[in-house]
């Protein structure tokens, strides 16, 4: 056996992110294959529990104490902070260790793995809480309300388990800004998102940018981050290209803008994409992880919004997951359900973006996929008929 795993490993430590993926969807399809009926059952049963210890053990600082700590920790010392009763703590980091959420070292002695400091980051106690205070209420009543909707795909995103769930008629959205505990558990997850990995490969904008001189007019727009939250791509975008900054626009509704403090080379206006884009022939106009969390009606319409303000050199530039027709990986599946049951959106295919581009007046003239495992590609959108 020992042997096996060493195998594996060596496997692992030569494998791109493609490769390390196929790894483990066949590992997984062995352990399905291996276990018994009853062990099957029990790891159905588990899976609810899991993010509720995970919540658990967030709000014990577990994850926290083991990763400052240079050696392993015990009982006592993992209880202290929040005063927890030992036998108590006893029981719960027995299951964390059982899960490989932390590692067990002796008896009633524990330290860190990998997966503890994934959980110690601000993104994994997001997910933490987002998952349990939020898409747990969600997953409770979802069948129920599938019952009660005779079966039929969701269109709407004011008629979803998440209406049902937390007995409102505020879109998910609109609920989250109500309340900003869950708003901020969000942020913390969408943190895990950002990046400029998109860029690399990508000749279009690289072509472009190249046009970008010190005599550029200071008033011309080239990259508008529509819906851009905190402005992340816009600062990750001017770290990469200096030459962009002043040509950098980070749009959001008004309740986020007037929060934010200033950044560099980039400047913040108040929009809403339900309303017809305000800054006319920008060079790309940037939506990332934006589209799937709308029914295609609306979609449809912030697109078209977009649109309206194009040129014949704009481009719309869809930063979003791009679904295979066969054998989606389970993280992609996951995601089109927790759109489709929050938001009322969905994840897509090629067929289903270029229906969705034809119906707002554009075209799909390139798919640059980015990060293969995950399905994510920039589509880039020109107006249809120039």
């Amino acid at each position: 056996m020992e042997s096996i795993v060493s195998q594996i490993y060596a496997l692992v430590e030569s494998a791109d992110n493609v490769s390390r993926l196929s790894i483990q969807r066949e590992l997984q399809k062995v352990q399905s294959e291996i276990q018994g009926p009853h062990d099957t059952l029990m790891a159905f049963g588990n899976s609810n529990l899991l993010i509720a210890m995970l919540r658990l053990a967030v709000d014990l600082r577990v994850f926290r104490q083991l990763v400052k700590s240079q050696h392993p920790l015990t009982v006592a010392n993992l209880a202290k902070p929040s005063n927890s009763c030992l036998e108590f703590m006893e029981r719960v980091l027995r299951y964390l260790a059982a899960n490989l959420m932390i590692q067990e070292t002796g008896v009633n002695e524990y330290r860190a793995n990998n997966v503890t400091y994934v959980l110690a980051d601000p993104r994994g106690e997001g997910i933490a809480y987002h998952g349990f205070d939020v898409f747990g209420p969600v997953i409770q009543v979802m069948p129920n309300f599938f019952a009660e909707n005779k079966y039929q795909d969701i269109t709407s995103n004011i008629n979803t388990p998440f209406q049902k769930a937390f007995n409102t008629q505020l879109t998910c959205f609109e609920w989250l800004v109500q309340n900003p505990k869950h708003f901020e558990s969000l942020q913390k997850v969408m943190t895990a998102l950002e990046g400029v990995e998109w860029t690399n490969g990508f000749s279009l904008l690289e072509e472009e940018v190249k046009k970008i001189t010190p005599t550029s007019p200071p008033e011309e727009t080239f990259f508008v981050d529509v819906g851009g939250g905190h402005g992340h791509q816009g600062i990750q975008l001017g770290k990469k290209y200096p030459a962009l900054l002043g040509h950098l626009v980070l749009q959001d509704l008004p309740e986020t803008i007037n929060r934010l403090p200033p950044i560099e080379g980039v400047k913040a206006q108040a929009a809403d994409f339900f309303q017809v884009q305000p800054i006319i022939g920008a060079n790309f106009y940037y939506l990332r992880r934006i589209i799937h969390d709308w029914p295609d009606k609306e979609a449809v319409v912030i697109l078209q919004n977009i649109a309206s303000a194009m040129t014949p050199k704009s481009r719309i530039l869809v930063d979003d997951v791009v679904l295979p027709d066969t054998g989606a990986h389970w993280q992609a599946a996951m995601a089109d359900l927790s759109m489709m049951f929050c938001f009322g959106g969905k994840e897509r295919t090629t067929r289903q973006w270029n229906l969705l581009a034809d119906r707002a007046g554009l075209r799909i003239e390139q798919f640059h996929t980015y990060a293969a495992t995950t399905y994510t590609a920039i589509l880039v959108m020109a107006l249809k008929f120039e």
